[in-house]
């Protein structure tokens, strides 16, 4: 409660002592998807990793696949594109709008063991999956202990 009444008595300008446009840059760089930079948006992801690869799902509900791109490239994969606003016309009255729209960038770092000939993205139900196989190079192996 007295949270509430010192949030009410405080300038919106004085909240806060980093100026708003280092505000909007983390908020943006953390994923928070700021409206005020140009609509974009950060889709939420999961990495993980196997004996065999990296697999990214990213969540995309709305976007079409041709609006998005993927690509790997001195072993950062990233996912970017744009997610179209639907406007569905209703009767007058209230209307309230929570998804975000516009574009989207997100990108990962993999380790260096990955094959960069050996990536696959496949798009079903809004959730994009990319695979990134490691080189062989990098996959665990079995050596033989001989006995003389």
């Amino acid at each position: 409660m007295a949270r509430e009444v010192l949030r009410r008595s405080v300038p919106a300008a004085a909240a806060s002592p980093w100026p708003d446009d280092f505000q909007r840059i983390v908020q943006h760089l953390l994923g928070d998807g700021d409206a005020s930079l140009a609509g974009a948006f950060s889709p939420a992801l999961d990495v993980e990793e196997t004996a065999d690869g990296f697999t990214m799902h990213v969540e995309l509900p709305g976007v079409k696949p041709d609006d998005v791109d993927v690509s790997l490239e001195e072993n950062v994969l990233t996912v970017s594109g744009t997610r179209e606003f639907y406007d569905e016309k209703s009767a007058e009255g209230f209307r309230r709008v929570e998804r975000r729209f516009g574009s989207f960038h997100r990108a990962v770092r993999l380790p260096d063991r990955v094959d960069p000939d050996q990536v696959a993205a496949t798009y079903k139900d809004g959730m994009l999956t990319v695979t990134v196989a490691k080189a062989e190079s990098a996959k665990p192996r079995r050596i033989q202990v001989s006995t003389d």
